[in-house]
């Protein structure tokens, strides 16, 4: 459990993080797994939110496919590649760009729609630390500090939500639960999607608390958990995150990779197998829709992981794999009406476990 300092010893320690300190080698960005050559274990996150109990009745997470207010990303690493997101989701998806240790501006993003959260960082993957954007029933944001898979490694990453609701003005309520953010999928009728990696996260919690706490802050219904590459050994991507093979493209479509490279594959079939038992919300069968996706020299190489803001798929893209590229803007084409895709090669993060998603969070809107 995240050990909840005084304001006057988190002062004491420096910690508050109201300028940037640490030294981050932006050419050589830590990996989404622990990287044992560079990291060394270190003591409890020192991280308190501004409340402690779950967020009052009218807080939900929006899907991903509703309305997104900003896209928020983190300065640690593959910089062309966050530039290029952030350019079409400013333009393109007409959102704003919050940008963690951000520099002063970015091509392509104006004045206007860019915001500098100060704050360090360990790493580039904002999916999976934070923030959760919550939406109220007055329209107010707050955001939920769940604690980060690799907070004993990578402390500044544990805190960048609390430090995230400070600069924003926006109330924080602290979990007692550990949950990378990308393996956590919602929609807007109260379900929430994972892999089972969250229980094994959390191995002093039986099954049942895991999803009470869940239906609790998150407030879903209904918590549907299945199966990794790799389950329940290590997983095969390195993550187990359920957007390196699944991606709600609406509340009753749902994408899932197809692969015949193991141990990918049993894992997308057992997905297929579990969305097509599932009624949708409102009624009738999901609509699954496959899309390519392969292992190659110990790399996962993965279309799910995807950016939808505001009816853009921001898509990654592979270098000599074009084919492969259009079919799966095709993919997200049938799926969504009148979606607009834009690609964002992907070959400098991919290996590191991670693409588009990864390094992105969704503040809701309006």
């Amino acid at each position: 459990m995240k050990t909840r300092y005084v304001l006057t010893l988190l002062l004491i320690l420096g910690l508050t993080c109201p300028v940037i300190a640490q030294q981050l080698d932006l050419e050589n960005p830590l990996p989404n797994w622990i990287d044992r050559d560079r990291e060394v274990d270190d003591r409890e996150p020192a991280v308190f939110g501004s409340a402690v109990s779950a967020p009052a009745e009218g807080f939900r997470i929006p899907a991903e496919y509703e309305q997104v207010r900003a896209v928020v990303m983190g300065w640690a690493g593959y910089t062309s590649m966050l530039k290029q997101i952030a350019r079409v989701a400013a333009v393109d998806g007409k959102a704003e760009v919050w940008v963690v240790r951000g520099p002063s501006s970015l091509p392509g993003v104006s004045a206007e729609q860019y915001t500098r959260i100060r704050c360090d960082l360990n790493t580039v993957w904002m999916r999976d630390y934070g923030p959760f954007g919550l939406n109220e029933a007055t329209g107010t944001l707050g955001i939920i500090d769940t604690i980060y898979r690799h907070y004993s490694y990578r402390r500044y990453d544990d805190q960048v939500p609390t430090r995230v609701a400070e600069q924003k003005g926006v109330d924080s309520f602290s979990m007692d639960l550990i949950l990378d953010g990308g393996n956590l999928m919602v929609d807007s009728a109260g379900n929430l999607f994972m892999t089972k990696r969250t229980y094994l996260w959390n191995r002093g919690k039986s099954q049942e608390e895991v999803d009470r706490l869940l239906k609790e802050y998150y407030k879903v219904h209904t918590v549907h958990a299945i199966d990794y590459a790799g389950y329940p050994g290590s997983p095969a991507d390195g993550t187990g995150h359920i957007d390196m093979f699944v991606k709600l493209l609406n509340d009753s479509t749902v994408m899932i990779a197809a692969t015949e490279d193991e141990p990918f594959k049993s894992a997308c079939e057992k997905a297929v197998e579990y969305f097509s038992s599932l009624q949708a919300p409102g009624g009738g069968d999901y609509r699954i829709i496959r899309i390519k996706c392969w292992k190659s020299g110990g790399t996962w190489f993965t279309y799910t992981n995807s950016l939808l803001v505001n009816n853009v798929v921001i898509m990654p893209s592979f270098s000599g794999h074009g084919h492969e590229n259009v079919q799966a803007a095709e993919a997200y084409q049938r799926g969504i009406p009148d979606v607009t895709v834009r690609m964002v090669n992907s070959d400098s993060s991919i290996h590191s476990g991670g693409s588009i998603h990864c390094v992105t969070q969704t503040v809701p809107g309006p």
